[in-house]
C-alpha cells in the first residue's frame, strides 16, 4: 500500500472515527457513572465508577488536543507547560482508569474465594483508600513524563535517551503489568467460579470458611469484568508491540525510507485509536453482557421520561387555571 493511500486512510479515520469514539464513549461512561453511583455499597462498583470518570476525562482531553492546536515554535514558558501537560495528563488519566479495572479484577477474585479472610477484604471503605492511593501514585510515578518531555525544533515530544526510557515505561505499564495481572486474576476467579457453580444462592454474605454465596448482581459484575479483561488485552496489545518495533528499528536501521516511516506512523495511530476504544467501550460491554445493567439502564430512561412528561403535564394543567383564578379575583 502506497504512502499517500495510508495518509488518506489515516486522515479519514481521524476525522470520523476519533470523534465518534470520544462522543459515544463519553456518553456511555456518563451512564455508567449515573447507574453505578446508585450502587456504591459494592467495592467493585466504586472501581468501575472511578474508571468511567477518568476514562471520560481522558477521552475529552485527547479530543481537545486534536481540535485545539498548540504551537511550540516560540518556546516560551507557556509552550513548555502545554507540551509537558500534553503528555503527562493522558498518562495519569489513562493509568488511573486501567488500575481501577485491575482492582476490580482483584476484587472479583476475592469475592469468589472460599476463604473468609479474602472475602472480608472486599469492602467499600478499603476500595476508597485504594482509589485515593492509585490517583496519588500515578500522579507521582508519572512525573518523569512531565520532566522529560520537551520542545525540540518546534516539536513537542520525547527525544534522545529519554525517548527510549519513555517507550520502555509505556511498554511495561500498559503492555505488560495490567494485562498480566488481569489475566492471572481472571483465571483464578474463573477457577473459583467453577468450584462454586453448583452452589450459587440468591442470598447473603457468609463468613463461614468455605461457604460462599454469590448474588446475581455480583455474578453480572464478574461477567463484565472478565470481558473487560478480554477487551483490554485485545485493544491494548498492539500499542506496546508497535513501540517495541519502533525502538528496535531506530537502533538497527540507520536510514528508514519514507514509506517505512509512514507505515510505522499509521500502525502507531491505529494502536492509539484502539486504546481510546478501550476507554470508551465499558457501557456497551455492560449493556450486551449484563441483564442487571440493562434493567437499570431501562429504568433510568423510564424514570427520566416520566419526570419530563410529569413536569410537562404540571405546566400544561396547572399553569392556565392559576392565571384564570387570579383574573377572577381582580
Amino acid at each position: 500500500m502506497s504512502s499517500p493511500t495510508l495518509t488518506a486512510i489515516q486522515t479519514q479515520i481521524n476525522f470520523y472515527a476519533n470523534p465518534a469514539v470520544a462522543i459515544l464513549g463519553g456518553i456511555g461512561n456518563i451512564f455508567v457513572i449515573i447507574i453505578f453511583s446508585q450502587q456504591h455499597r459494592n467495592a467493585c462498583f466504586l472501581y468501575l465508577v472511578t474508571a468511567a470518570i477518568f476514562n471520560t476525562i481522558y477521552l475529552g482531553f485527547n479530543r481537545i488536543l486534536q481540535y485545539v492546536p498548540f504551537y511550540y515554535l516560540d518556546e516560551t514558558a507557556r509552550a513548555f507547560f502545554l507540551c509537558k501537560l500534553r503528555f503527562y495528563a493522558p498518562t495519569v488519566l489513562g493509568q488511573v482508569a486501567k488500575t481501577m479495572i485491575v482492582f476490580a479484577c482483584i476484587d472479583r477474585y476475592m469475592i469468589t474465594s472460599n476463604r473468609a479472610t479474602f472475602r472480608a477484604l472486599s469492602t467499600s471503605k478499603r476500595a476508597k483508600y485504594l482509589i485515593v492511593f492509585a490517583i496519588i501514585f500515578w500522579f507521582l510515578i508519572s512525573s518523569h513524563v512531565a520532566v522529560g518531555t520537551t520542545i525540540n525544533n518546534g516539536q513537542c515530544g520525547t527525544f534522545g535517551v529519554y525517548a527510549t526510557v519513555f517507550n520502555i515505561f509505556i511498554i511495561i505499564v500498559i503492555g505488560s503489568i495490567p494485562p498480566i495481572t488481569m489475566s492471572i486474576c481472571g483465571y483464578l476467579t474463573y477457577r473459583n467460579m467453577r468450584r462454586l457453580r453448583h452452589r450459587i444462592q440468591p442470598a447473603v454474605n457468609n463468613t463461614n470458611e468455605g461457604n460462599v454465596n454469590i448474588r446475581q448482581r455480583d455474578r453480572d459484575l464478574l461477567t463484565i469484568v472478565m470481558y473487560e479483561i478480554f477487551i483490554y488485552v485485545l485493544t491494548a496489545s498492539l500499542y506496546p508491540i508497535v513501540l517495541v518495533e519502533t525502538m528496535i528499528s531506530n537502533n538497527t536501521a540507520s536510514n528508514k525510507s519514507a514509506q517505512y516511516l509512514q507505515v510505522e506512523n499509521f500502525l502507531l495511530f491505529i494502536s492509539f485509536l484502539l486504546l481510546n476504544v478501550n476507554s470508551a467501550a465499558a457501557c456497551y460491554i455492560y449493556l450486551i453482557l449484563s441483564k442487571s445493567f440493562r434493567r437499570d439502564f431501562k429504568q433510568l430512561f423510564m424514570y427520566t421520561y416520566r419526570k419530563l412528561t410529569r413536569q410537562t403535564e404540571v405546566v400544561t394543567q396547572h399553569g392556565p387555571p392559576a392565571t384564570i383564578k387570579r383574573n377572577t379575583q381582580v
